[in-house]
Order: structure tokens, then C-alpha cells, then sequence
């Protein structure tokens, strides 16, 4: 998997053969809270390593299985 990662200031920076992908998400918001501005924070994290890898794995199978199938059909099998 290859992850592009392009930041505020335009600089684009291209991760090649990732295996697996962690994500930290951490964003600062203002809101009102009894007539005062209140900072909150709020702090999430997503993983997704062994679901691609699966992900990739069922493709990679349903592709071979679809080759299969179209390599019959050439042959003339019903």
C-alpha cells in the first residue's frame, strides 16, 4: 500500500510498501459552555494493520478466483 500524505503547507510526502497504518487524530475546538469559551480537546486513534492486510488478502483471492473463472470460460466450460 503506498500512503501520500499532503500537509497545510502543500509538501507532499509518499510513504512506499506500508504494511500497516496507525492514525492519531488530535483537534483543538472553542465552544461555549455557561456563557464562556471553553478549549476542549478531542483525542482519536484509528489502526487499520490487520484489516488491510486481510482486506488485501480476500482481494487477492477473489481476483485469483475471478481469473479462474474467465480461464474456463475461454476454454468453453459452461
Amino acid at each position: 500500500m503506498k500512503v501520500t500524505i499532503e500537509k497545510d503547507t502543500g509538501e507532499v510526502e509518499v510513504f512506499q510498501n506500508v504494511t500497516d497504518c496507525y492514525l492519531a487524530v488530535r483537534q483543538e475546538t472553542v465552544v461555549m459552555k455557561e456563557g464562556a469559551p471553553v478549549q476542549v480537546l478531542d483525542t482519536r486513534s484509528y489502526s487499520w494493520g490487520s484489516n488491510l492486510r486481510a482486506l488485501a488478502s480476500e482481494l487477492y483471492q477473489s481476483w485469483v478466483e475471478l481469473q479462474d473463472v474467465l480461464r474456463e470460460l475461454r476454454k468453453g466450460a459452461n
